[in-house]
């Protein structure tokens, strides 16, 4: 298994930096998704660990080899590095069998052994009866799972993904998920895997990355980086938050303008400017009430079925609109008054 470290590294194009002086140690074994929106850096810095981009500045080193760095970059045949693509590019004029081995064919393996080795591998992503169709044949998922085939088989040091699942409809990609990490639990390899997709990140992940503006926001587990962003970015990207602004009346509470809030967690500078972030499914509406602590009366804007909830827009009395995900059974009009509240211990302070 594999030690992945990336120190300072950066690329710029035309002097915009495109991966902005990112440090990232990824221990052996472990399966690091690198999360965020189209343009946060995510896949160049995916491309500079396979050798495709040379950096502007940093390193990429694997078990203390330099592999990458101003100037410098190991090609990437020379890297033990597998990467898997959107497209799959698999060779539609090679049966699914002929796929999978061509990597230990290239090597000059005996057939006895490739057969072998091949045999295993298809059995392990559940496509041992699908050996000798083509790729047009099979499904979206098939296809995938024969590309991860493909990269496993040879045994590399690291395994790269680069959005694996993105052309899946959303049943397949729910599917490919689990398997991705049954087949990361099975091998072990060191593996970075590139989504904008959170789902996929938190169903796979060891270590959650999440990247914006070509720059780490905050690096965690799954329950980490959701329950305790760092920043405003990862708590409005990540599961979808409310974020409240205002003036820190204290530790503990935050003036945002049509009430005073309390967060379960004090850590705001009294007297400075602060904000909060809620989740929207944190977030609890009545059709009736009275004014209480963390309670706030509010206008329906526009409220949509989703079958398992409805999702609320609400404008609070200074035009401020939030959103919440209801009971699906709370059907509440548009321009209906409601009052919502927001737990103190479900408000998370940001910091400034």
């Amino acid at each position: 298994m594999a030690h992945l470290e990336l120190r300072g590294l950066s690329k710029r194009y035309d002097g915009n930096a495109v991966v902005d002086r990112i440090d990232l140690t990824v221990p052996p074994g472990n399966l690091v998704c690198l999360l965020g929106p189209s343009g946060c850096g995510k896949t160049t810095t995916l491309r500079l660990v396979a050798g495709f981009v040379e950096p502007s500045d940093g390193e990429v080193r694997v078990n203390d080899r330099v592999l990458s760095a101003r100037g410098f970059a190991t090609p990437p045949e020379q890297r033990r590095m597998s990467m898997i693509f959107q497209s799959y590019a698999l060779w539609p004029h090679m049966t699914v069998a002929d796929n999978v081995a061509y990597g230990l064919n290239l090597r000059g393996m005996p057939k006895a052994e490739i057969g072998r080795r091949v045999a295993e591998m298809l059995k392990a992503v559940k496509l041992g009866a699908f050996a000798e169709r083509y790729p047009g044949e099979m499904s979206g998922g098939q296809q995938q799972r024969a590309a991860l085939a493909r990269a496993l088989i040879v045994e590399p040091e690291i395994l790269l993904l680069d959005e694996p699942l993105s052309n899946l409809d959303a049943a397949l990609r729910e599917e490919m998920r689990f398997e991705i990490r049954r087949l990361h639990d099975a091998y072990r390899y060191t593996t970075v895997y590139v989504t904008h997709d959170q789902a996929e990140a938190m169903t796979t992940a060891d270590l959650i990355v999440v990247m914006n503006q070509g720059r780490i926001e905050q690096a965690g587990s799954a329950e980490d980086v959701y329950n305790r962003p760092r920043s405003t970015f990862v708590a409005a990207f990540l599961g979808g938050a409310n974020i409240l602004k205002g003036r820190a009346i204290d530790r503990a509470r935050l003036d945002v303008g049509p009430a005073i809030l309390r967060c379960a967690e004090p850590s705001f500078t009294p007297g400075g400017e602060a904000s909060l972030s809620i989740r929207y499914h944190e977030v609890k509406v009545r059709a009736d009430g009275a004014a209480g602590d963390n309670r706030l009366e509010a206008r329906v804007v526009r409220q949509t079925f989703l079958g398992s909830l409805r999702d609320l827009a609400l404008e609070l009395a200074d035009g401020t609109v939030i959103r919440a995900s209801a009971p699906p059974d709370l059907a509440v009009p548009p321009d209906a008054r409601v009052w919502v509240d927001l737990p103190s211990e479900r408000c998370r302070p940001l910091p400034s």
